[in-house]
């Protein structure tokens, strides 16, 4: 991923053009809260229901949750609300129960525990990989490596800069998972509407 450094992030930070009224960014801290009023331990199936559903809401797929494993899938979730980091095992057997999509699933871990977890998509990738398909995105081992990235861009001396850069934007605080990641997102939405024209 050879887009996932500081320099890069830093440099389209600094043309970072958010759109304006953008339903994403408004209705961000809102799934937030959502979490944040759930006590570690206590997310149940009818919140992994509830947020599932929000989170495919933001994208252009209808969900179809597979609750056969609901027990682990709820206990993984929790563990993720007190801060473990998944493995690619347990990546996998959330991934088969939101839709067995890397994406959506990205998306609900974010929002139980945004700290740790970055949002993952087609635009994310593409902007990292720089490749028009989007194969491979749904491997959990590449998701990984992206919040390593993620993490060590937050770790960089001169972090700091790039979160004030980012976060003046937003009407609200953000991890610098977000900050990094909508960078990434918003540079490659403008790109493609400029090659659109």
């Amino acid at each position: 991923m050879k887009n996932l450094n500081f320099e890069t992030i830093l440099r389209d930070a600094q043309e970072l053009i958010l759109s304006e009224n953008d339903p994403y960014i408004e209705t961000y801290p809102e799934f937030l809260k959502y979490f944040e009023n759930i006590n570690a331990g206590d997310i149940n199936e009818h919140n992994l229901v509830i947020a599932s559903h929000f989170v495919y809401g933001w994208m252009p797929t209808i969900i179809h949750l597979n609750l056969e494993q609901k027990d682990q899938v709820l206990s993984l979730l929790n563990t993720v609300k007190n801060g473990h980091f998944l493995t690619v095992n347990e990546l996998e057997i959330l991934k088969k129960s939101v839709n067995n999509s890397l994406v959506g699933l990205s998306k609900l871990l974010h929002f139980i525990n945004p700290k740790d977890y970055a949002i993952w998509d087609s635009r994310i990738f593409r902007y990292l990989t720089e490749k028009k398909s989007s194969y491979g995105i749904d491997k959990p081992q590449l998701y990984l490596e992206y919040l390593n990235g993620i993490k060590n861009i937050s770790e960089n001396k001169n972090y700091g800069k790039l979160h004030d850069l980012i976060s003046r934007n937003f009407k609200y605080d953000i991890y610098p998972t977000r900050a990094i990641e909508i960078t990434m997102f918003e540079t490659d939405r403008n790109r493609q509407r400029r090659m659109k024209k």
